[in-house]
């Protein structure tokens, strides 16, 4: 374990999580997304969803040396599907992440991993961050760990938050069409197998992160039962309602909801009908949060249909914008995970 003097603290779920680490989580919770809402279930700090029950569950804290001023945030966790990336939040000003302290404070991160009793460098099998963060920690890893990281990263993309203020209520008319859209609604639990398969359907929009269908019904189970799931049903003339769009919102810390998956089957595309189910669910969950984040791929045309509906900083150019990167390690030498 480090040293008093280590400007790295350790955390896991026999330790608890100090104070000092939930303070700057809670102030910086739209970013801290990824780390907050589940650390919060593995210590049983959310009433409304199940405690998570499941070793191998650490936080690294990075600190200004010889203060305890904290300013960075790593995860390395598991969910109730599988192991996620590392995730790392910094709590200062993106302005203030220099050379320097990017290459010192990600080092010290990648060595106290090396040196946690037990932990084998095969369980990073990806880092996500903000960008700046994300090149440091994978050039660090690869110096120290010895495992190269792909070229082309796995998910690049922009951290977007939508507001009352910013919401975009109207919307946009319907395109004509003979096919009756009905109104959208959380998911039930006949919903379950159209859902297991759009989640199937979106695991193979990402790779690596694919999905078997056995797992694809367990996300499907889970996301349904813990409520954490909305549909938008059309019917064609004279047929059955067919899930349209799916929309997942799986993170949620005071004030801050993350929409965590959102996807339309091919057939049902150019209809609107993820505008129309994103701007529902905003709505609704804008009566109980402040904020409801998203990240969104800097390729991905739904940067479209989010800015219709209020989120910032997807138009190109946007000076607001903040980049984040997923880059991924050479997938002979670890153990994938997925998220």
């Amino acid at each position: 374990m480090p040293g008093l003097l280590s400007p790295i603290q350790r955390f896991d779920e026999s330790t608890g999580i100090s104070k000092a680490v939930w303070t700057a989580l809670l102030a910086n919770a739209a970013r801290a997304n990824l780390i907050l809402p589940h650390a919060e279930k593995v210590f049983g700090r959310q009433k409304s969803t199940p405690r998570i029950v499941a070793t191998g569950q650490l936080w690294l804290v990075y600190s200004k040396p010889g203060t305890s001023e904290i300013q960075f945030i790593l995860s390395c966790t598991e969910g109730l599907l599988d192991k996620y990336p590392l995730f790392i939040v910094p709590t200062i000003p993106i302005a203030d992440l220099t050379p320097e302290l990017l290459k010192t404070s990600m080092e010290a991160m990648c060595s106290a991993l090396l040196n946690e009793p037990g932990f084998k460098k095969e369980r990073v099998f990806s880092i996500f961050s903000v960008e700046e963060v994300t090149e440091a920690f994978a050039l660090a890893w690869e110096k120290l760990a010895k495992i190269d990281r792909f070229k082309d990263p796995y998910y690049d993309a922009i951290f977007s938050v939508c507001t009352k203020r910013t919401l975009v209520p109207q919307q946009r008319a319907a395109r004509p069409s003979e096919d009756v859209v009905l109104e959208p609604r959380p998911a039930v639990e006949q919903d379950a197998e159209q859902i297991a398969m759009l989640c199937l359907d979106f695991a193979a929009t990402s790779p690596p992160f694919i999905l078997t269908i056995e797992k694809a019904r367990e996300e499907a189970r889970l996301l349904i039962a813990n409520k954490q799931v909305w549909v938008l049903e059309i019917q064609k003339r004279n047929g059955k309602p067919e899930i349209a769009t799916i929309v997942a919102v799986t993170r949620k810390s005071d004030g801050v909801a993350t929409i965590t998956k959102v996807y339309t089957p091919e057939k049902w595309r150019g209809k609107g009908c993820a505008e129309r189910l994103v701007r529902h669910v905003c709505i609704e969950l804008l009566e109980k949060y402040k904020q409801i984040v998203l990240y969104v791929g800097v390729d991905n045309s739904a940067k479209v249909v989010y800015d219709r509906v209020g989120f910032q900083g997807l138009k190109d150019g946007s000076l607001s914008s903040e980049r984040w990167l997923e880059i991924g390690f050479d997938q002979s030498k670890v153990e994938l995970g997925h998220w």
